[in-house]
């Protein structure tokens, strides 16, 4: 379908060919992996980033992705559950999915189901069943005592997946070089039954109107609103309702398969949707360089000015925001709430990630965010450790 920097046509819409609107070089690949040392870290592998985009539905793609270069195994942790506001926003969404699919006594898969927290918990409060896969999951192999049973792999294609009254996959999606595909087979193994989906992704509308942080080599495709509706649709599902979560930085959708016409049709994202999309796309490659440089420098006055500054945050976005404004380790610490991380560093600049209590003995004067859906969290913790600084959102 495509030679990487060549001619691909659209996976999302199948109509168009995708344009390059932006080439951000090498970056971090592998920036969910923590390493132990620091000479570990700087030569952990980069790949090339090569977005670009389809003018009939929005769509965008890491053209230059190669498969080859993604290795997802248990040394891999991109867990968000250490947050307390992660963890409600999991809670409401597990009440939400309970009611509005009734699962009680249904079964559920989870495809990309991390850690298994959130099917753990969705087990628990719809009563229902489920199978999770991941090949970063990490825990206990078999059954759950919450009715769950976990798998160490990739989700199987085909009849391996069994039969299924819903399916669920949260930040997975954009991460398939095939993703159409996908969504295809999932409605094949529906094999004629009433099935339903939630697939939840980074919200491109988001990531492309900011500086973009979360553009990172493991996220092949970014979806907008109608771009989302439009690969669900053309792989035969019928979108029932799309919007966006967490400080409107993921983008949902539920969908169906063989079931009942409604007698109201959903509102779905239209062509003004796509089109604030296009004009985020088009200004994309100015902003970044932009703001990569200004967070460069700003780093290095605080630095320079004894204000030590850190970063709170050491997930993907934060891999991506310290290789590109933070290159020469002029941070004075990087803290993160995931014990896992302590003591390990981070690939692209080889910045080493400590607890966040450490910061009572660091008292910066400036500490940096890349999220701003914690910034209150992040702020309360702060107080409790006696550190009065000033939060910057990057």
């Amino acid at each position: 379908m495509t030679d990487r920097g060549g001619s691909r046509g659209c996976d999302a819409c199948g109509d168009g060919e995708l344009v390059v609107f932006a080439d951000l070089g090498e970056i971090p690949v592998l920036c969910g992996v923590h390493w132990a040392g620091q000479d570990e870290a700087l030569a952990a592998p980069v790949g090339r980033m090569v977005l670009a985009y389809c003018r009939a539905c929005a769509y965008v793609r890491n053209i230059a992705f190669d498969p080859a270069l993604m290795v997802y195994d248990t040394a891999m942790d991109t867990n968000l559950h250490h947050s307390p506001a992660f963890q409600e926003f999991s809670r409401e969404l597990v009440a939400h999915l309970a009611d509005r699919f009734a699962l009680a006594g249904r079964h559920v898969i989870d495809i990309g189901c991390g850690q298994g927290e959130f099917l753990r918990e969705l087990c628990e409060h719809a009563g229902c069943t489920g199978r999770g896969w991941d090949a970063m999951y990490a825990g206990r192999t078999g059954p759950d005592p919450s009715g769950a049973v976990f798998h160490t792999g990739f989700a199987p294609r085909g009849p391996g997946l069994g039969h299924f009254d819903a399916f669920t996959s949260r930040h997975w999606f954009e991460h398939l070089d095939d993703p159409y595909e996908f969504l295809v087979d999932l409605r094949e193994q529906a094999d004629g039954r009433h099935v339903r989906g939630y697939v939840e992704v980074p919200d491109a509308c988001y990531d492309l109107a900011t500086a973009g942080w979360e553009v990172i080599y493991p996220h092949v495709s970014y979806f907008d609103a109608y771009s989302l509706c439009r690969i669900v649709a053309r792989a035969g599902w019928r979108v029932e309702a799309t919007g966006t979560y967490f400080s409107g930085m993921f983008r949902w959708i539920e969908i169906s398969a063989n079931g009942p016409t409604p007698a109201d049709r959903p509102r779905l994202p239209g062509r003004a949707a796509r089109d604030a999309q296009l004009a985020a796309i088009e200004s994309f490659a100015v902003r970044h360089a932009k703001e990569r440089e200004q967070w460069r420098g700003m780093i290095g006055d605080l630095a320079t000015n004894g204000a030590r500054p850190v970063l709170w945050g050491a997930g993907s976005r934060s891999v991506q925001f310290l290789a590109a404004a933070d290159p020469e380790r002029r941070l004075t610490a990087v803290v993160d709430m995931n014990p896992r991380k302590w003591g390990r560093y981070l690939p692209g600049a080889g910045h080493r990630v400590d607890p966040p209590a450490s910061l009572a003995w660091v008292q910066p004067d400036a500490v940096i965010i890349t999220n701003p859906a914690y910034r209150g969290e992040i702020g309360r913790s702060l107080a409790e450790l006696g550190v009065s600084a000033e939060l910057l959102v990057a």
